[in-house]
């Protein structure tokens, strides 16, 4: 019998009534059905009970999913996304194609593939003490309430890069290059590069501009923030007050998330084309309301 779990946000309303929903109809159809409220897990490592799982439905956005990538990844359970958000850059089916299309992902039909997404292993250190971090989108070292700029000294391998005056840095993978990174004008990239990316955040100077990483780099960031203290932030969800001098390093983890696809590798260019035009119109809508 095969055994899947359902991840829910229990404080959304919507997520938890299609869950109790979802839960007993997969039962009548022999399956054994775990159904969990995502808020009692942990940040980083999901109860092991769970790695007999053979897959887990994320009901949720893609700040859910990104939460349930993070302890999939560590028990190799792939993840079907089921869109409860506003974007959707992650999840799979909307729940109005749950009772036609879940079956090919449980079932394996041939049309479903694998999507297997790189993510980060950083490592902050500070005070003497270290503490390390898993992300599939993006680790971030920021200043902190108070608006004034904070130099961040990069090395890649060791080598001595530039320092960056600015309000920040990111590093991201692939796939966090369509979140914090492309706000800040950083460059996408195909969501199955290997590669990350790193991208000052609102930089004094224009020539300190993007740089996109080969899959063995490994990054250290030291961040110098003077009188006030820093932020540290993995996938925007694990967050640390950092001091002046913080180190982090970053490289890419042995860990991935796999997400089972029907839809072919090329929808992401469908889904950015999408949601940049969806941008532009409401940017337009909003220039003519008076």
């Amino acid at each position: 019998m095969k055994t899947i779990a359902i991840f829910y946000q229990g404080r959304k309303q919507d997520t938890s009534s299609f869950a109790a929903q979802l839960g007993p109809t997969l039962q009548k159809q022999g399956y054994d059905v775990r159904v969990i409220d995502i808020r009692e897990e942990g940040e980083e490592f999901a109860d092991p009970s769970l790695k007999g799982c053979s897959v887990v439905l994320v009901l949720g956005g893609d700040g859910t999913i990104v939460h349930a990538a993070r302890l999939c990844s560590c028990i190799d359970v792939p993840i079907v996304g089921i869109n409860f958000g506003r974007v959707g850059f992650l999840t799979e089916l909307e729940p109005g194609d749950v009772s036609r299309d879940l079956s090919y992902y449980l079932e394996g039909d041939p049309s479903v593939w694998v999507d297997k997404r790189a993510m980060l292993h950083a490592v902050l250190e500070q005070d003497g003490h270290s503490e390390e971090f898993l992300a599939l989108n993006e680790i971030v070292i920021a200043r902190g309430m108070w608006p004034r700029g904070v130099q961040v000294r990069v090395w890649v391998d060791d080598y001595y890069y530039n320092t960056s005056y600015a309000d920040g840095m990111i590093l991201s993978t692939a796939t966090g290059s369509t979140a914090y990174n492309m706000s800040v004008g950083g460059p996408l990239l195909h969501p199955q590069v290997q590669s990350s990316v790193l991208t000052p955040i609102a930089p004094h100077l224009a020539s300190d501009r993007s740089l996109v990483l080969h899959p063995e780099a490994k990054v250290k960031l030291q961040i110098f923030t003077h009188s006030q203290n820093g932020v540290f932030s993995a996938d925007g969800q694990m967050n640390r007050e950092i001091k002046d001098g913080a180190i982090v390093t970053i490289q890419n983890s042995p860990y991935v998330t796999r997400f089972l696809r029907r839809r072919p590798p090329t929808y992401f260019y469908q889904i950015i084309n999408d949601k940049l035009r969806e941008d532009s119109a409401q940017v337009a809508e909003n220039r003519h309301v008076t």
